[in-house]
């Protein structure tokens, strides 16, 4: 294909811990990953934001979420900030390359926008397989998450599904989407003077627990050591490859409240408080915990398998060296569900083969063993504490990684970074104006000069979130964060270059830089659109439905 501008593939994946992937210091087997990684660069302290949508909309724009027009969900719209889609303030990856003559596709997962004018079509792609909204189900198609092909359905709910690409095999949605990938890539190669842009974004690893047996009964038994061990091996793993400083402790702290244990059913606050010891759950009970990680595993496993399939393809076409890959997940590991994910009665190993393909909101892994993916950091997906928006960041181009297997632990980067960085690459620029339309600008940098090896040091940043409830701001080494951004007495203080995992709170302390963090945020969030905050912050009340 293209000899001078690369090819650029972004690769999402949804709800994977920062931790989860094996050149990230995991447990899980990801060898296409770690493949990347040798070949790569590595960031280990990459920001992504608290959720799904509004971590597409950063990506997609180089704009805070909010600034975008997602600043919760994508539901109705319900005022400036909270729009229900991408809106017209912004321009997208696509969009940009699109202009510069690239070939734009996107396959999988989309959820910035599901009435017409916010879909992908409308944004820059020449080409969509995929879903408007959430997925629900990897084996099956559910109402609401039917997958459209360019604006008409192309497999609807009232289907048993069957991957035209692949009919006599069980549809999976990891394979249908890389299998759509690759019709992509085989279409683009048609026009080879023309680099393509491919946005591959995957329902992996986010619930429902379905993935394939022969993945699972790989990992039964590997789980049965507990989070309590596991989370200190893998410490121990992430001091030793670099991706953490040898000082870096577990919190003490990681996401719940108090025990009111009632057998197998743990009810707990999600705000602050100890995971309960693994050595205090029965026999059975641990081995229904670790069935449920053994699933969760599969699922992180059965993604890397697909990504070795697209590297293969890249590879056996000749054309993976000027391919710039570009890995992340949309945000932290989730604790949704409770904290052991699934406490009803029908939904366990034993009756497995009922519940396989049920798809829906009743299986997770949970709060317990999403610690384990997000080790060593507190919290989970929705918090703004690090465990919510540290993502496992890779980016593969050979021809110009300077230093090959490389990690950088000492700059920040943010979501935000992404546009910019891929806009050089393709010898474009971010336009101020767009099909007649001013356009935000952002804040992000491009990622070139350290990739490249010509970064001097580190540069000073200041980044900010919120999220529901959930606020922080990031300026260098110091932040403030709160998981209730109602009460001027509930922020946090933290020095992150010797406290990545939030465990030592400095407010009391340093009362003076917490006041002039807390202003720093409050002046972005009136600038940025976060407030004033929508009338009722519960939107899902307001959901248009089916999309018009």
């Amino acid at each position: 294909m293209a000899e001078t501008r690369p090819n650029i593939i972004t690769i999402l994946v949804d709800d994977m811990g920062f931790s989860d992937p094996g050149c990230f210091g995991g447990e899980i087997e990801t060898p296409n990953l770690d493949r990347l990684a040798t070949n790569g660069f590595r960031a280990s302290q990459f920001y992504n934001t608290p959720r799904c949508c509004p971590s597409r909309a950063c990506l997609l724009t180089g704009l805070y979420p909010h600034e975008a027009g997602v600043g919760m969900m994508v539901y109705r719209d319900i005022g400036e900030g909270y729009e229900g889609g991408l809106n017209k303030k912004c321009v997208t990856i696509a969009e940009v390359l699109r202009s510069a003559d690239y070939q734009t596709m996107l396959s999988g997962k989309w959820h910035v926008g599901h009435e017409a004018a916010f879909r992908p079509e409308e944004r820059g792609f020449d080409k969509f397989t995929g879903i408007y909204t959430h997925v629900d189900s990897y084996w099956r198609v559910l109402p609401g998450c039917e997958i459209y092909r360019d604006g008409e359905i192309f497999i609807g709910s009232e289907e048993t599904p069957r991957d035209p690409y692949a009919p006599d095999e069980e549809f999976h949605t990891t394979d249908f989407f890389t299998n759509v990938a690759l019709d992509y890539i085989d279409q683009a190669s048609q026009d080879p003077e023309r680099p393509f842009y491919l946005h591959l974004c995957y329902n992996a690893p986010h619930f429902p627990l379905e993935a394939p047996d022969d993945l699972i009964e790989k990992y039964r038994g590997r789980y049965a050591a507990g989070w309590d061990q596991l989370r200190e091996d893998k410490l121990a793993r992430m001091k030793e490859m670099g991706i953490l400083p040898s000082s870096q402790k577990l919190p003490e702290t990681s996401g719940f409240d108090q025990d009111e244990r009632d057998g197998f059913d743990f009810k707990v606050s999600v705000d602050s408080g100890h995971l309960p010891a693994w050595d205090s759950l029965s026999d059975s009970e641990q081995a229904e915990l670790d069935f449920r990680r053994a699933i969760y595993a599969a699922q992180v496993e059965h993604m890397d398998r697909n990504i070795g399939r697209l590297l293969e393809d890249l590879s056996g076409r000749g054309i993976l060296d000027n391919t710039m890959i570009v890995f992340m997940s949309d945000n932290g590991c989730s604790g949704e569900l409770g904290p052991y994910g699934m406490n009803w009665p029908e939904y366990n190993s034993a009756n497995y083969k009922d519940w396989r393909t049920e798809g829906g909101w009743a299986t997770a892994q949970g709060q317990c063993w999403a610690s384990l993916s997000n080790t060593p950091l507190r919290k989970y997906k929705i918090f703004v504490h690090e465990g919510g928006i540290a993502s496992p960041f890779i980016v593969h181009w050979p021809s110009e990684i300077a230093e090959p297997g490389g990690i950088c632990s000492e700059q920040v980067f943010h979501m935000i970074d992404i546009l910019p960085t891929i806009c050089e690459v393709a010898g474009g620029e971010i336009p101020t104006e767009f099909a007649g339309r001013r356009i935000t600008p952002g804040q992000g940098v491009s990622l070139l000069p350290w990739l490249r090896g010509t970064a001097d040091s580190p540069i000073p940043r200041t980044l900010y979130w919120q999220h529901e409830i959930n606020a922080a701001i990031r300026e260098d080494n110091w932040k403030l964060v709160t998981s209730d951004d109602r009460d001027p007495n509930a922020w946090e203080l933290y020095d992150l270059s010797r406290d990545r995992s939030e465990s030592e709170d400095l407010r009391v302390r340093y009362p003076e830089k917490a006041a002039e963090l807390e202003a720093k945020w409050r002046k972005w969030a009136k600038k940025s659109n976060v407030i004033p905050y929508p009338e009722s912050r519960d939107c899902l009340r307001r959901i248009q439905w089916p999309p018009r």
